[in-house]
């Protein structure tokens, strides 16, 4: 069995919190083939991507309560589970509509690993080191998305949109077969809280009215709201607009993802040093400037590959630096109920993301303005957020 102090026990819960990305950006080379393949708009694939956060957003409220009744373990195989079917019907759909459903459904199961990975950290370290160990798995974790537009397109270009689909399926799998076998349960019995629902009601509340979850939650939300506009538009933008091939599409995204790995890794060594609250704030303003940038250039019609990519980078970086801070700020007062709190924090974040996601969709016009103006309005609103909510900085304490 697998200590969860251990550097395998990071690399196990980085790999069921991958799960959830992977479903996002592996498929997202083919949304072009799928538009193709349904007869629809841009607009509809990219609704895929936001019912799929939906069913996460919704999902995720659900979780947080079951795991902290019933630990967080059986959820997780339960969610490994739903994820692999939901794939496999991803696979087989024969229109848009099913293929929602899927995703919806899909959704449902890759909601477990997001959530109580984070709380599984929560239930083992305190604030200070959960927020390392959040963001050694946010690194870890972003290796395979990274990876997936590549082997999306590969796929693609190989045998087709469904292949991908297959791909996660047989991921979700080999996962749940580890953690079946090798990952121990992190919350002890004493700790486990009642599934009656004035308890469940009273602990949501208690979450959203604490001014300390709301300052962390929001702002993290509104960092990924940015992410998940770049995400749903860069497939119509850098293939339809740019020409950039299919097979192509990954190695630009990767970029973007690097970048958020080492802003995650510099957040850690940091982090000792300056603290958390520094770190949220440095990140917050390398969320304005790239989108003072990516505006100004687009605006001014120097709309290329490199002024769309470059901010992103900077972007990036600045979310890696935020976001373990931000979640690790938003869950520390809530020991006793981690696993409640980090559903609502998952059903901002998520419900954030479904917004900006299905915004850009709505709003694309053939050009880049609708997504980097998106992008620029979630990063320099999740620095305002921050800093009219936040009262003093819990991760230096």
């Amino acid at each position: 069995m697998i200590k969860l102090t251990s550097p395998i026990a990071v690399v196990v819960l980085a790999a069921m919190v991958a799960m959830g990305p992977l479903a996002t950006s592996m498929y997202l080379p083919a949304f072009p083939a799928m538009a193709e393949t349904f007869s629809v708009g841009a607009d509809r694939i990219q609704l895929t991507l936001s019912a799929y956060m939906i069913g996460l957003a919704i999902a995720q409220l659900l979780c947080g309560p079951l795991a902290d009744r019933f630990g967080r373990k059986p959820l997780l195989l339960v969610g490994m589970g739903l994820f692999c079917l939901g794939s496999v019907g991803c696979m087989f759909a024969d229109s848009i509509t099913v293929l929602f459903g899927y995703r919806f459904f899909q959704a449902f199961g890759a909601a477990s690993g997001m959530v109580l990975a984070q709380a599984m950290v929560r239930d083992t370290f305190e604030p200070v080191e959960a927020a390392k160990k959040l963001a050694y798995m946010g690194s870890t974790t972003a290796v395979a998305p990274a990876l997936a537009p590549v082997v999306g397109g590969a796929l693609l270009v190989a045998f087709g949109w469904p292949s991908i689909f297959l791909f996660l399926a047989i991921y979700a799998a080999l996962t749940l077969a580890v953690v079946g076998v090798g990952l121990p349960e992190s919350l002890p019995r004493e700790r486990r809280q009642t599934l009656h629902p004035r308890t469940v009601m009273d602990n949501y509340l208690s979450a959203i009215s604490n001014r300390t979850f709301l300052a962390h939650a929001l702002a993290v939300s509104l960092m990924f709201a940015g992410h998940y506009g770049f995400m749903s538009g860069a497939p119509f933008v850098l293939i339809e607009l740019f020409e950039v091939p299919e097979a192509h599409f990954g190695w630009y995204f990767l970029f973007v993802v690097a970048a958020f790995i080492a802003g995650n890794l510099l957040g850690a060594r940091l982090i000792s040093k300056v603290g958390g609250h520094r770190l949220i704030l440095v990140g917050g303003s390398l969320l304005v400037l790239a989108g003072v940038l990516v505006v100004s250039l687009v605006a001014s019609g120097a709309d290329t590959l490199a002024a769309i990519i470059g901010p992103q980078v900077i972007y990036a970086i600045g979310s890696g630096m935020m976001m373990p801070q931000l979640i690790a700020g938003a869950l520390a007062p809530f020991h006793h109920m981690a696993g409640t709190a980090a559903s609502m924090l998952g059903f901002i974040q998520m419900g954030s993301a479904a917004t900006s996601s299905a915004l850009v969709g709505r709003l694309y016009d053939g050009t880049a303005l609708p997504m980097v103006l998106v992008i620029a309005l979630a990063g320099a609103s999740a620095l305002v957020v921050y800093l009219s909510l936040s009262r003093r900085p819990v991760m230096d304490v």
